[in-house]
Parts: C-alpha cells; structure tokens; sequence
C-alpha cells in the first residue's frame, strides 16, 4: 500500500485512518450553516470536512426524475432540479468556507460535479479530489480532475469490479497514482445487506498499491467499525446538525453526539487492532504472576533429597518454575531444604 498526503496529513498502512465528515448539502445552501458544520466537525475531532460542489444547470436536465430515496427523504413536491438549485453555493461561499477551515486547522475537500466546479475548487488549491459514485465512469470528467495533479477519492457505488478496474486504470493512465478507492454502496441509507465489506478485502487483492476507503451511508457505526477492522484507512460519513432538518440527506446522517461517537469508536477500534504482534502486554505481565501457576512442594524436601511424583503439585502463583517442566523435575536433586507448600524456583534444584 502506497502512502499519500493530505494538506500534510500522512495516509498509509502505519497512519491513523482519515476520518471524513460528509456535510455533502446538508447546510441547505446556506454559508451561515456551513460554516456552523465546520465547526462541529473540528469539535468531533474528524480530519476533514467535505462538501459537493455543482451547478444545477450543469450537473442535470429539469426534467431528472429525483431518486427513490430523494422522495422518501423530502415532504414537498418540488422536482429534483428545483430541489438541487436551492443547495448550491456559489465560489464566494466555498473560498470563505475553505479560508475557515484553514484558520480552525481543518483539512476542507469538496466533491466536484461538473467541469465548473473543478476549475473552482482548483482555484481555492482544494488538497484532494473527491469523485463521486454517479461520476466514476464521467471519464472527460476524471480527465480533467487529473490534470490538477492531486489525489483523488474514488467511490464506487453502482459499479463493477470491472468498472472500478476500468476507472482506476484510466486515472493511471492520466498520471494519477495517489488513488484512494472507496468501497461504497449509493443508497440513503445502505441496509447492511448491501453494504457488502468484504469488497474491501477483493479491493485489497485487485489494487494492492492503493489506498482503500470506505464510504459509509448506512445507519449507526457498525459498517464504518467493520471497515476499519478490515483495514480501510479512510472512511467518511455524513453528517447533519439536525436530522429534522428539511433536504433528501439528513435522515440518513449522524447528528453532532452521534459524530463524536463515531470518532470514538473508530479511535477505539484502531487501538484494539494492535500492530500483529503476539506478545502479553505490560498489564497481562503483571496479571500472569498471578493468574498462572508453579510447581509447588506437598511435602518438606530437603538437601539431597530425589524429587517425587507425590511431592509435587501445580498450583497459583505464577512465579516459580512453570508447570511445563513438571515431568523433567521428577528425579531431580534437591539443593536445600524446602518446607511443605512452598514454590520451588530452578536455584532449588541441580
């Protein structure tokens, strides 16, 4: 696995995971919200924040249908074109969100939709390129987010594998190496049928000099902890600052408690993983004085005396001559005396 860096953030095999805070359009198109969500973000202690990036005109005919989940997640009638033009922010909006992030110490990302909205996001000197699922075969589109020269997060929801090849592929091809792909399913929210992690794994064999995430549209934290305990070192989740909020994304987004406990988990997780190596730790050798055993005296043994299977028993605690020796000890000599139910120690025998 190759490392890249992120506005200096280091991602690899032997750093932490980059925790992503999707606010996607989950301000509702308005900046005094968005810059509330940076601040959520920075306090549940998250990486980065991202946003989408688009113009409406671009991006869709008005005559697109909304999508299944978009109808169930929003009350009112307007379509989906009408619905969009209301989350758009302009230029202005994200260079003073991208400056905020910068004076709070927040990596800001930004997913672009359309050819307008690379060439903004290039102008603010945005650290990474997010591709959405919906643009992952938008070749002219990853063309020209190539060209920039920074690492792009690939998600690839709705795809193939053979897809994902052919879309990785053609990033290599334009120069792009610093690829993160990301395991993804495109439904608000994914049920865990269909979450499918162990792509993660086939991911790992097929790209193994890649990065791989995970991008998380479920419910709760178990798909993002499953994630991480298969070795993703990105995962990103949306998040709103009010699931009653109105828009098609909020229902299926952590509200801020849920955030930083989505932070913890994950920071606990990466604890627990370890780093492959078996070897008792500092509190399990103290515990092991204690909760393993010796080889014990049944009788009073004195100087000279040969060693007896009845002479000796295993018992607690631990830290005398390991029951493993037991049978070569039968036999032995013993060098002093040794009352009844002492622990015998190698310095009492020949």
């Amino acid at each position: 696995m190759k490392e890249i860096s992120i506005n200096g953030k280091k991602i690899g095999p032997e750093s932490p995971i980059f925790l992503i805070a999707e606010a996607g359009v989950n301000h509702n198109g308005k900046l005094n919200l968005a810059k509330k969500m940076i601040d959520i973000a920075l306090e549940a202690k998250v990486d980065a924040i991202k946003f989408q990036t688009f113009s409406t005109e671009k991006l869709l005919l008005k005559t697109t249908p909304k999508i299944k989940y978009q109808k169930e997640n929003v009350e009112d009638q307007e379509n989906f074109y009408d619905m969009l033009k209301k989350y758009e922010l302009t230029i202005e909006d994200f260079k003073i969100l991208n400056n905020y992030c910068k004076e709070i110490g927040l990596i800001f990302l930004s997913t672009p939709f359309d050819e307008i909205s690379v060439k903004w996001l290039d102008i603010l000197n945005i650290s990474a390129f997010k591709i959405g699922s919906g643009d992952m075969n938008n070749f002219p589109l990853l063309k020209l987010i190539s060209s920039k020269k920074k690492p792009i997060l690939l998600s690839t929801g709705m795809a193939t594998l053979e897809e994902v090849i052919e879309s990785v592929n053609f990033l290599k091809s334009n120069n792009v190496e610093d690829i993160v792909i990301f395991q993804c399913t495109t439904n608000y929210p994914s049920n865990y049928e269909e979450i499918n992690l162990n792509v993660i794994d086939t991911y790992k064999k097929e790209f193994p000099n890649n990065i791989i995430g995970f991008s998380d549209h479920s419910l709760g934290f178990e798909a993002s902890i499953g994630a991480a305990a298969k070795g993703v070192k990105v995962i990103e989740k949306h998040f709103t600052i009010n699931k009653e909020m109105d828009g098609p994304d909020h229902k299926a987004s952590l509200n801020p408690r849920e955030l930083k406990e989505w932070v913890k988990h994950i920071r606990n997780l990466e604890k627990a993983l370890g780093d492959y190596k078996k070897f008792p730790s500092k509190n399990e050798q103290e515990i092991a004085k204690i909760a393993r055993k010796s080889i014990v005296t049944l009788s009073d043994l004195k100087e000279g005396d040969l060693i007896k299977r009845e002479d000796i028993d295993i018992k607690r605690p631990g830290y005398g001559i390991s029951p493993k020796y037991f049978n070569s000890l039968i036999g032995k000599t013993i060098k002093r005396n040794v009352p009844k139910n002492s622990i015998l120690f190698w310095e009492d025998v020949e």
